[in-house]
């Protein structure tokens, strides 16, 4: 009897023993292998925010590229309408004139006069008259480099400011500085032939593909989204991420930050990105991408109530097995213990042949199916891994397409650059014949107009003008005295002074020079040149007497270069033609009252720069 009483307390120990044991045994691995588990999914989780990342850039450049492409076709649009306000304003005077007339039926486009002072004073959209630039400081130094250059300039599509519409901006400055013309084209409708892939909407695939992404977002300089909600009003970037934003704009680096999102847990990434070709405030945007952790906590839940399940289980089944049939306790424990060693080193292709007919067999069944389940989960984020390399490189592809249709449209845009130099080069010959042509009736004058071509351009130069004022300059300068094919030779070779009447005979040879020009149409913009090149600034030249800001500046230019190469070449009048210092003198002495002092000042600093005396 006592050896039955000491046989019963050695099984009661060791029953105690065993379950002591697999209690600590199951809770140790229970716990090691939830961490091995969440560190997996939390990994996972990090790897496919930044595939997301990676492929919303990818996306997002070539959204941008295309949106270049169409920006470039609408710039094509808009020139020729800001050069006719322009030339408006020139024959004018002044900008009291209807822009209706300029929109040619067209709802999507407005036009906008700035004045010296940054205000829009003129306006078809009645929202945007009288706005002020000044508190936009980005803005007005934008502005200030416009006039400066002095030539049709273009920004990338922005957010306007009143309305915060997509908007594509155009300026082209007045010559005199004083006004600056714009036109605007909405991308509302523009947007809709890029098929999804506009600044707008590029990121409704991704969020799609992607159940953990919560939003994407692209904000401008200011942090309004070019995305309207579902009401149509702005987003902006929410007051407690906006130094985030800020942070991200300023040093052009991701940032992660998490917060709250809709009451639950969220990850941002603020995203920098450069507006290809932007020019102005907004060159730098930033991308908004909202991640939740839902799936991410679903499966982190469900692998620690498998955990507590199989511990719990475990213990149970190990105790009653001990009562019942403590000596066969240890085999499966060990097999159970191996196995679940296996699981923790990553095997989860373990088989469990406990056949005991009783509870240590579920156990090791219930072990085998959380292996499995651990694995089909892992299989399956490695397949969505996979999933998202694939999209990533079909974007890639895309890209690459998109590259070559960049790069065969430049193209395209370059060989057309080169047929029109050719042409215009073409259209310069015929008028360097024309000039040839007067210098034959006039001995004394062989090579004046090529002289006051190159002293037109070399004013020009220094007055910093625009090419397209240049192109004018050097076509009108070259043919200034084209009228004096209608003036007999008697009177253009008369060695003494004019008459009276032979006198008022060449004084009309800039008005017959007019007249031959118009029926030209490709000089038809050198027309006032060759009429206005005799005029003075205080009002006595002819052939109408204007006086200074009635006479254009380009004619102006071509009235002191005219009169210096007359001055120091030999003429009928004077066989003894005067040196360089004596003729700028002169110009000196008579800049304000027959020439114009800014370009005399202008052309008295080639002159200085100039290597070689005539």
């Amino acid at each position: 009897m006592r050896l039955l009483k000491t046989r019963g307390k050695f099984k009661n120990k060791l029953t105690i023993l065993l379950v002591s044991v697999v209690i600590m045994v199951s809770t140790f691995l229970g716990v090691f292998q939830y961490i091995l588990i969440k560190n997996t999914l939390e990994d996972n989780f990090v790897q496919s925010r930044r595939l997301v990342r990676e492929r919303v850039m990818n996306i997002l450049s070539s959204s941008d590229k295309m949106q270049s492409i169409l920006e470039s076709q609408l710039e094509e649009q808009g020139k020729p309408i800001l050069q006719m306000l322009n030339e408006a304003y020139v024959d004018r005077g002044n900008v009291d004139f209807n822009l209706e007339d300029y929109l040619d039926n067209r709802s999507d486009i407005d036009l906008y006069i700035i004045d010296v002072n940054d205000t829009v004073i003129r306006s078809t959209d009645r929202n945007d008259l009288g706005l002020k630039f000044k508190p936009w400081s980005d803005f007005t130094l934008f502005l200030e480099k416009v006039r400066a250059e002095k030539k049709f300039v273009s920004s990338r599509v922005s957010l306007s400011i009143k309305k915060s519409e997509m908007k594509k901006y155009c300026y082209l400055p007045s010559e005199d500085g004083k006004y600056i013309f714009e036109i605007g084209f909405s991308m509302e409708e523009q947007n809709k032939k890029l098929d999804g892939m506009g600044l707008d909407n590029f990121e409704e695939a991704v969020v799609k593909d992607n159940k953990f992404v919560d939003k994407i977002l692209l904000f401008d300089y200011q942090g309004i989204s070019y995305k309207k909600d579902g009401d149509n009003n702005n987003i902006y970037v929410g007051e407690k991420n906006l130094a985030y934003f800020e942070e991200s704009i300023k040093s052009m680096n991701v940032i992660e930050v998490v917060a709250d999102f809709n009451g639950r847990k969220s990850y941002y990434d603020y995203v920098p990105y450069e507006i290809v070709g932007a020019k102005g405030a907004n060159e730098r945007n930033v991308v908004q991408i909202v991640y939740n952790d839902a799936e991410l906590q679903k499966s982190l839940t469900n692998s620690k109530m498998i955990v507590i399940a199989v511990v719990i289980l475990g213990t149970i089944m190990v105790a009653a097995f001990g009562f019942v049939r403590g000596k066969k306790l240890i085999h499966p424990i060990e097999k159970i213990i191996d196995s679940v060693n296996e699981i923790s080193r990553g095997n989860f292709n373990i088989k469990i042949n406990i056949n005991s007919g009783d509870e240590m067999q579920i156990l090791g069944n219930n072990l085998e199916k959380m292996s499995i389940e651990i694995k089909n989960l892992l299989d399956e984020q490695y397949k969505d891994k996979e999933n998202l390399e694939k999209q990533n490189f079909e974007i890639l592809s895309q890209k690459e397409e998109i590259n070559a249709l960049y790069e065969e449209t430049t193209a395209m845009n370059e060989e057309l650059t080169a047929l029109l130099k050719e042409n215009e080069n073409s259209y310069f010959e015929t008028v360097r014949a024309l000039a040839n042509s007067i210098e034959a009736k006039d001995s004394y004058t062989g090579g004046h107009c090529e002289r006051v071509m190159k002293y037109s351009l070399g004013i020009a130069d220094q007055l910093e003008l625009s090419d397209y004022e240049k192109n004018k300059l050097r076509f009108g300068s070259i043919l200034h005295d084209i009228g004096k094919i209608g003036i007999p030779e008697k009177i253009l070779n008369y060695s003494g002074h004019f008459s009276e009447e032979d006198y008022e005979v060449m004084k009309k040879h800039p008005e017959i020079g007019a007249n031959i020009l118009r029926e030209l149409s490709f000089l038809d913009e050198s027309v006032r040149i060759v009429y206005e090149h005799h005029e003075r600034v205080d009002g006595k030249g002819y052939p109408r007497g204007l006086k200074d800001e009635e006479i254009d500046m380009l004619a102006k230019i071509v009235c002191v270069a005219d009169a210096y190469d007359a001055m120091t070449s030999s003429r009928p009048y004077r066989k003894q033609a005067m040196t360089k210092e004596v003729a700028i003198d002169e110009l000196i002495k008579n800049s304000g009252t027959q020439f114009d002092k800014t370009v005399v000042n202008a052309f008295v600093e080639y002159l200085k720069d100039e290597k070689s005396d005539k």
